[in-house]
């Protein structure tokens, strides 16, 4: 008995040197391999039928892996593990059956003093307060640092890479691409500092900034034009994500040049530049006020011009049309060649055509109209409340929100409120839309059409309408847009125009991106500068942004909240024609557009 319990008693006490004397293996440091990704989408203000897409870098550049210009980028990879795993190809010696073991969990590598440093750096930045865009950039940075082991991108132990110095550069030279670059933090590379946490300090100086300059080249400096300037400027900033921005800085060969790429790719945007920096514009010509550089008058449109660009997708569409508000002019493009050139009506004053861009959804033959609801309020309810003459005039009908036609002689416009029916005309002679409508759905339900009023063209100003865009020779753009989408020829669409089904919506298949655009600079290729006025003021509202002198900025009013009556109907239905104010049109073709000529 005793024999045996000194044998099992051995036994435990070999077991019992066998887990605690194996030593534990150091697992080797994940190896960093930054990749670029596609850029995803950024959705504009207006919802969910935009199909635009997002612009972005390059997506036929191949990334080339990034090689650090100094030995001593490999002494900052916090003791990562270059060395190859152990052989395991066939004949080696297999290692001898042994007991199984129970051993501790492997130990990470210790980082260097740069990047425990650059941990300590980032910890502590994610205490501070921040705007929405800056604590996204803040999360991409803690993600791309972890990923590496927190190794640094711009420095090594002895001091900078020539990259951080080309990147400095860079930011440097942000005016010229009117940007302001005292926007940008820059460290003073030339010290001779080797602290660790100096060091640190630089490279989150410089990757902060890269991503704010990034951000600043795609719009980023006013990130909601409908809410900070006015609500008819339905732009988004077209920003890349700052974990494609860092991964596309750590796979360049020339970060500097990647960093500069992400301004807009669209050659008129390179066209204002060019102009901008003939100006002067990368200069201080008036000195500089309130930490901004005041710039000529001439500087400061192109400007105002390049940052709407910046809200402009990089994908216009193979075939899109492009309506330049303040130009009055519809451009339809095809493979980057205007195919179509023509005037347009735009919105009055007060009745502005908005800013944005929606894909073209139905090309309407012979359509019916739906008079908008502030129509309805302000100009059908009060007739309606003195007999319904315009209901007359234009052959409107009313109609039950299911589609129940109603006699609107019927009703007792001093008690109900026409909000609570759609008002319609149908298709005829008579129409406000002419005989063809295209169909773009947005928010400010506005849409292009045909019109019966042709001497609206002729007009030098043509701010004529309550907010859509009246199209000169439509039938040729239908024609245009039909035979892409469709093969229809010419005689195909006439027939229809002709004698084809009443408000016969011909749904699109194909993208075809609708731009409603305030360019007020445009570029010529010889590099002649046209000029257009600033009817709506969204250049002065832009350029007080872009000087810092928000305070200024005089929003209008918001033409997306609901239509409220300015009148008493009771009050309106008891006066007299002589105590309305009132004027005669001067002719038929004054009427339409006192009241429905000037809105679709």
């Amino acid at each position: 008995m005793t024999v045996r319990f000194n044998i099992f008693l051995a036994s435990l006490l070999t077991l019992s040197v066998s887990c605690t004397s194996a030593p534990a293996q150091d697992a080797p440091a994940a190896e960093s391999h930054a990749q670029v990704t596609p850029d995803q989408d950024a959705s504009e203000r207006a919802g969910p039928d935009d199909g635009t897409v997002p612009g972005g870098a390059d997506e036929n550049a191949k990334p080339q892996a990034h090689q650090p210009a100094h030995e001593d980028m490999k002494d900052s990879a916090a003791g990562a593990n270059t060395g190859t795993p152990p052989d395991t190809a066939a004949g080696a010696a297999a290692p001898p059956e042994s007991p199984a073991v129970v051993g501790t969990p492997a130990a990470p590598a210790p980082l260097s003093a740069v990047a425990s440093a650059i941990k300590g750096g980032i910890d502590a930045a994610a205490l501070r307060p921040g705007d929405e865009r800056t604590a996204i950039e803040r999360d991409a940075i803690t993600e791309f640092y972890q990923a590496r082991s927190y190794a640094p991108l711009w420095v090594g132990e002895s001091g900078p890479f020539q990259q951080a110095r080309d990147v400095a550069a860079a930011l440097g030279d942000a005016n010229s691409y009117g940007l302001e670059a005292s926007d940008f933090a820059v460290p003073n590379l030339d010290a001779a500092n080797t602290d660790p946490a100096a060091l640190a300090a630089t490279e989150l100086t410089l990757t902060r900034s890269a991503l704010l300059y990034a951000r600043y080249a795609r719009g980023g400096r006013i990130m909601d034009p409908a809410d900070m300037l006015n609500s008819n400027l339905d732009r988004k900033p077209q920003l890349l994500e700052p974990k494609d921005i860092l991964a596309g800085l750590a796979a360049a060969a020339a970060p500097a040049a990647y960093l500069v790429s992400t301004h807009p790719k669209h050659p008129q945007f390179e066209k204002l530049r060019q102009a901008f920096l003939a100006a002067g514009g990368d200069k201080a010509s008036g000195g500089v006020e309130g930490g901004k550089r005041v710039l000529s008058p001439a500087a400061k449109r192109l400007r105002a011009n390049m940052e709407e660009w910046r809200w402009m997708h990089d994908d216009m569409g193979e075939l899109h049309v492009l309506n330049n508000i303040p130009e009055f002019m519809q451009y339809v493009y095809k493979d980057g060649k205007i195919v179509r050139k023509e005037r347009i009506v735009a919105g009055m004053l007060d009745k502005q055509s908005s800013i944005f861009t929606r894909n073209l959804k139905y090309v309407v033959l012979r359509p019916k109209w739906r008079v908008p609801e502030s129509i309805m309020v302000h100009e059908l309810w009060p007739s309606l409340l003195k007999g319904g003459g315009l209901m007359r005039q234009y052959g409107l009908q009313l109609e039950t929100k299911d589609g129940k036609v109603l006699d609107w002689r019927q009703i007792d416009w001093t008690k109900d409120d026409i909000r609570n029916y759609y008002v319609m005309q149908p298709p005829g002679g008579k129409s406000v839309l002419g005989m063809v409508k295209f169909s773009f759905p947005s928010q400010h339900t506005i849409f292009m059409h045909d019109t019966p009023d042709k001497w609206m063209f002729r007009q030098a100003q043509r701010t004529l309408s309550h907010g859509c865009l009246r199209v000169k020779n439509p039938v040729e753009l239908a024609e245009i847009l039909l035979d892409y989408d469709k093969g229809w020829d010419r005689a195909k669409v006439a027939e229809l125009i002709r004698s084809g089904p009443l408000n016969n919506e011909v749904a699109m298949e194909k993208r075809v991106p609708i731009h409603l655009t305030y360019f007020t600079a445009w570029v010529e290729d010889d590099g002649k500068v046209r000029a257009f006025p600033d009817i709506y003021g969204h250049e002065r509202r832009i350029t007080q942004a872009l000087d810092g002198q928000w305070d200024k900025i005089n929003k209008g009013r918001n033409h997306l909240a609901p239509p409220q009556p300015n009148f008493n109907p009771k009050a309106v239905a008891s006066s007299s024609p002589t105590q309305q104010k009132r004027r005669e049109p001067r002719s038929t073709g004054d009427l339409i557009s006192d009241m429905f000529g000037l809105s679709f």
